[in-house]
């Protein structure tokens, strides 16, 4: 891309999707969206996310499956995925799968603080 770090957020509601694509339009991301979670791994096969913010309780495929998913693919492997939920996944699951855990809803700037922090992690 151009420099712009690639950010995809995956989540069921089209509110959420919105506001989330415009907080981080204004902090300087390329933000792509998606609904699901074969949405989720088209899309991210395709723009090649620096990081992904991933909803876990999603209609038809959780988060979890998604992000399942998302790091059986080697292209994606390490791409992280900062999941953002109401009810947190099993502990040992989500240091696997996830960067981060977050409650949702969560403060704008804790969604920004946990994406440059796993952008930047080694």
């Amino acid at each position: 891309m151009d420099g712009q770090r690639v950010i995809l957020v995956v989540d069921d509601d089209p509110s959420v999707r919105k506001s989330t694509l415009r907080l981080l339009a204004a902090r300087g991301y390329k933000a792509f969206e998606a609904q699901n979670a074969a949405e989720a791994l088209a899309k991210a096969i395709e723009v090649a996310p620096d990081a992904i913010l991933m909803d876990l309780h999603m209609q038809q495929t959780s988060g979890l499956e998604a992000a399942r998913q998302l790091k059986a693919v080697a292209a994606l492997a390490n791409v992280p995925i900062i999941a953002v939920s109401a009810t947190p996944p099993v502990p040992e699951e989500a240091l696997q799968l996830f960067a981060q855990v977050l409650p949702k809803p969560c403060p704008s700037n804790d969604l920004v603080d946990a994406i440059e922090a796993a952008l930047h992690r080694p």
